[in-house]
């Protein structure tokens, strides 16, 4: 049995913490949410309440084999990324070296890290600040992987999320009345939640740990090819585009930036772990949570 300790369990935490839990491992989890906290207890899940970037939890975290950090932004603002990334990322590795923690420890970061390259293909190297946000989660990466300690460390860079009860873009195209708010034509490096998941476990479970990786499906589509494709099997109207319309998340975005084009490679993380994303594409695995 191996002790993980997930930090920021929220949507992937508590996923990530029920296969482990399947597996006969035993979890902590350190929450902000107190109704998530209930929701993890009733799982069978050690919880404490509390913000990562603090230090309360660390007597709460001892004989820890491996570690996670997928911690959410406090708030969207760039001091609820600082204090949630940064900070957090500091505590994180603070705890490490005060625990000695040697195991593996995984950091979940975002593929906001990567530029706009026109529509080409990027890979792990091609990181490149281009809004202060994108700057923030950079700086969250040098914190985790350059401190002092005897841990393996891992970045994950994430694509878009989804998967169940996470099924964002389909609601808007079903509540859409003709029009979606921002752009069509750049595209969308997304990654279903269970993919994470068997990421995360990969990495846990290999001798190959430590680096930086990307973790996206096997398609990068155009947002208005996807929109257009859902549209057709949910069997409503296909929305257009209207970047005046509120509404658009994104780093890049709320930086007053159009969102990032580019295409990116999961080749590496995929060579190294032997990982395979049961949900290669995005609009089968989006269809599939619509239709069930």
């Amino acid at each position: 049995m191996k002790t993980v300790l997930i930090l920021g369990c929220g949507y992937v935490g508590r996923a990530v913490g029920l296969h482990e839990l399947a597996q006969g491992n035993r979890i902590l989890a350190v929450t902000r949410n107190k109704e998530m906290a209930d929701e993890l207890r009733s799982t069978g899940m050690d919880v404490f309440v509390g913000n990562v970037h603090e230090k309360a939890w660390y007597t709460f975290a001892e004989n820890v084999d491996w570690s996670l950090n997928c911690v959410s932004a406090a708030t969207p603002n760039l001091e609820g990324y600082l204090l949630s990334y940064v900070d957090g990322n500091r505590s994180f590795t603070e705890w490490m070296r005060r625990s000695g923690f040697s195991g593996s420890a995984i950091y979940t970061s975002s593929v906001s890290v990567y530029p706009d390259s026109g529509g080409s293909w990027i890979e792990e190297e091609d990181a490149r600040a281009s809004s202060e946000r994108s700057e923030l989660i950079l700086e969250s990466e040098r914190v985790f992987l350059e401190s002092n300690d005897l841990a393996t460390k891992t970045v994950l860079r994430l694509g878009g999320i989804y998967g169940p009860d996470r099924s964002f873009l389909a609601k808007r195209i079903a509540k859409a009345d003709g029009v979606l708010p921002g752009y069509g034509d750049y595209f969308l490096n997304l990654i279903r939640l269970e993919d994470i998941v068997g990421a995360i476990g990969a990495v846990f479970r290999s001798e190959n740990a430590g680096g930086i990786f990307s973790v996206v499906d096997d398609v990068p589509i155009l947002r208005e090819n996807l929109v257009s494709e859902l549209s057709a099997r949910m069997k409503v109207p296909t929305p257009g585009f209207d970047p005046s319309l509120t509404g658009a998340r994104g780093s890049r975005r709320m930086d007053g930036q159009r969102p990032a084009n580019r295409r990116i490679l999961n080749r590496k993380m995929k060579e190294v772990f032997d990982w395979q994303p049961a949900f290669p594409n995005a609009i089968e695995g989006m269809t599939s949570l619509v239709s069930s």
